[in-house]
């Protein structure tokens, strides 16, 4: 923006003052009359910003009643959160703010006016970071709890950090988060950034553009996931994806137990290490499924994309049809047949077992040999 915008919009400021000086009613008892200094100061405020910076750090310890089960943080907005659980009957806080504002007292004044809040709503502790409307705040809140307690947090800045606690509820996250050691459920949502979970009791996240990685987790993984990319490794209950324009990498399942279920659109799946049941309902998605154990699975596919597999090293029944695609499978392992836009291989491998069911639209199946 030039000078000659500046000077126009100070004069429309200063015009728009006087004309309120003449017809606003009188101020009421203990209220300040608006002035032409007020206005002066504003247009000072906006031309030169908040140049000055401070920055405090406070620390408070709260105790922990015996039936208090729940943590919650909520109003966070630009706060950076971290949380560790421990052998521990109080809360440890510490509040670290940097504040930008107008010049050099505006800015110790409002950092030290940020200040952490507490509050008992039944077996629930409630923290939080109330900031003045002046300047420009960023905080970061460092907590040591007892590790009995579930997290529940609403909002946060771009860097949140959990540690040995009983479960975490996330309420409409951003940025990196990294959670480890979690002992029940990780729930809730995230948008936009990176986000780990190892080693946690059971997962169920709904995400829009996040890169997440889940490593280690003991019970049901629930994904239902907008773009971004899903890296996952040993998972040891069922599995349930549901995704759209996502690239997903599954690997170490050696320890799952139930059903595999994932629904893709878009995007690419790769699975390594398959051993249990599964459903993989896929369009438009380029699929890679290494199979270990015989079990039975059924692959869906539609709207063009590639569906290869790497059949286990033991027997089982093959029933694959493509429609306008093509079937590849490895010398004598089994005749193609025509009819139409469509080609079939169907029949008992080494004997037979579990069924794997490929059908593919506008698609190729490949069946790999196992080396």
């Amino acid at each position: 923006m030039g000078k000659r915008e500046l000077l126009l919009i100070a004069a429309f400021v200063v015009v728009g003052a006087i004309v309120y000086q003449f017809t606003a009613p009188a101020p009421a008892p203990g209220e300040r009359s608006f002035g032409a200094g007020q206005v002066l100061d504003h247009i000072r405020r906006a031309m030169r910003g908040n140049r000055a910076s401070a920055e405090l750090t406070t620390r408070s310890s709260h105790p922990v009643d015996a039936d208090v089960s729940e943590l919650r943080l909520a109003d966070l907005k630009s706060t950076n959160v971290t949380i560790t659980g421990e052998d521990r009957s109080d809360i440890e806080v510490e509040l670290q703010v940097r504040s930008n504002a107008y010049d050099e007292q505006e800015a110790q004044r409002t950092a030290q006016e940020s200040v952490l809040k507490v509050d008992r709503a039944g077996t629930r502790m409630v923290f939080t970071v109330a900031y003045p409307q002046a300047g420009v705040q960023r905080g970061s809140v460092t907590m040591r709890v007892p590790k009995r307690l579930a997290v529940q947090i609403q909002g946060g800045g771009n860097d949140l950090r959990f540690n040995h606690i009983a479960g975490l509820q996330l309420g409409g996250a951003r940025g990196k988060l990294a959670i480890t050691d979690v002992k029940g459920l990780v729930s809730g949502a995230h948008r936009g950034g990176e986000l780990s979970v190892v080693n946690a009791g059971a997962v169920k996240l709904t995400t829009n553009g996040t890169d997440a990685e889940l490593e280690r987790i003991g019970g049901e993984t629930s994904m239902t996931m907008r773009g971004g990319e899903l890296k996952c490794a040993e998972l040891a209950g069922p599995i349930d994806l549901d995704t759209q324009g996502t690239e997903i990498t599954i690997d170490r399942l050696e320890k799952t137990s139930g059903m595999v279920r994932i629904t893709a659109v878009g995007g690419s799946l790769d699975v390594k290490g398959l051993r249990t049941e599964g459903r993989f309902d896929v369009r438009a998605s380029a699929v890679d499924v290494i199979i270990d154990r015989a079990a039975p699975l059924a692959i869906y596919g539609e709207g063009g994309g590639s569906i290869e597999i790497t059949p286990p090293s033991g027997g089982y029944q093959l029933d694959a049809v493509a429609t306008d695609g093509e079937i590849e499978l490895p010398s004598d392992l089994l005749e193609v047949t025509s009819s139409g836009s469509e080609r079939r291989a169907t029949g008992p491998i080494k004997g037979g077992g579990p069924t794997i069911t490929i059908r593919s639209r506008r698609g190729s199946i490949t069946v790999r040999e196992r080396k």
